[in-house]
């Protein structure tokens, strides 16, 4: 595996290019960014100790010296793969993953950030996913960035103590995200991958999986050496349209990813309540032909989600002791 480092000398080479403009220190900001991470477990801080040495905290505490009010939102999670961050509605091949609607890419971009960061070091390759579907997964949520107007950095793989095909496959996707995305790579690699593509036992935090502190460290190094705010500095307008990478992948009517609206229309619901909040409130809901469809007790106000039945007219039924209220819904 000595081709490893032979190789990864190349990638670095691919994603040093930048503009003299994009380079330029950022002493101060003239206002505060917020950038939100996904991904799983080293986004998550596993290996650091305190978790204030994790990375992504010492990032936060990085951009916090360029304006006090910057945010990071870290909605990493341990043992996530590139599914369980695809777009809120993709649906995918049978025995997947489905996107957590909670930490996704859908639910980074809706809270409106100035940039979205992707760390998935390896649990695609643990799963036994090959290159090719890691790759796919993260062109949909390229492109779902992309439709939003949203400035995305994505990381790259990272060593693990696996075996030599999932080695090998790891270090697929490395080059492969070198040459797709360019400048929106962040390397964390290089450094911290022994000569056969595990990882480095400087940078082990002991289970050939995690980070210690001074990985950690290292990968904070190279976040900030990206100088992601000097970039959103530029960002004046969506800089990927005149970008040929995304050619494939356009008109929306016409890619292959389906990727679905970024506000989706919310599911029917009717609003069930009370002159005054009552807690305990028996509902039962029926349709037309007096079936009962659903039972539950909740508090009121309650908003109940129409997902009982198709478009149609239908009794709901609200009881507690002696109170009684029927409301007559018609789902269109």
């Amino acid at each position: 595996m000595q081709y490893i480092n032979v190789l990864a000398t190349c990638f670095l080479f691919l994603i040093a290019r930048s503009g003299h403009a994009q380079q330029a220190a950022v002493q101060r900001l003239t206002k505060p960014l917020r950038i939100v991470v996904i991904g799983s477990s080293t986004a998550a801080g596993v290996g650091a100790r305190p978790l204030d040495s994790a990375w992504v905290n010492r990032y936060q505490a990085h951009l916090k010296t360029l304006h006090p009010a910057c945010q990071v939102v870290n909605l990493g999670k341990s043992g996530y793969q590139t599914f369980h961050l695809l777009p809120t509605g993709h649906k995918p091949l049978p025995f997947y993953p489905a996107p957590d609607t909670l930490r996704n890419i859908t639910k980074a971009l809706s809270l409106r950030p100035d940039a979205v960061i992707i760390n998935l070091p390896s649990n695609d390759a643990a799963a036994g996913y090959d290159a090719q579907v890691q790759l796919d997964n993260f062109e949909i949520i390229a492109f779902a960035a992309w439709a939003a107007d949203v400035p995305l950095w994505i990381t790259t793989v990272q060593p693990r103590n696996f075996d030599t095909t999932k080695i090998q496959t790891q270090f697929q996707v490395l080059q492969a995200m070198a040459k797709r995305y360019g400048d929106q790579v962040i390397n964390f690699w290089e450094g911290l991958a022994g000569p056969d593509g595990t990882v480095n036992s400087r940078y082990n935090s002991g289970d050939g999986i995690h980070l210690n502190n001074a990985g950690h460290a290292l990968l904070f190094e190279r976040m900030a050496a990206k100088n992601i705010p000097a970039h959103l500095a530029l960002h004046t307008r969506n800089l990927y349209t005149m970008d040929d990478r995304w050619a494939g992948v356009l008109p929306l009517s016409n890619n292959d990813f389906r990727h679905p609206a970024l506000t989706p229309k919310p599911l029917p619901a009717v609003l069930l309540q009370a002159a005054q909040p009552m807690d305990e409130v028996i509902v039962e809901v029926f349709d037309a032909n007096d079936h009962l469809l659903r039972k539950l007790t909740t508090n009121l106000p309650h908003l109940l989600p129409g997902d009982f039945g198709p478009k149609g007219v239908y009794r709901i039924q609200l009881r507690k002791g002696a109170w009684a209220k029927t409301v007559r819904w018609t789902k269109i």
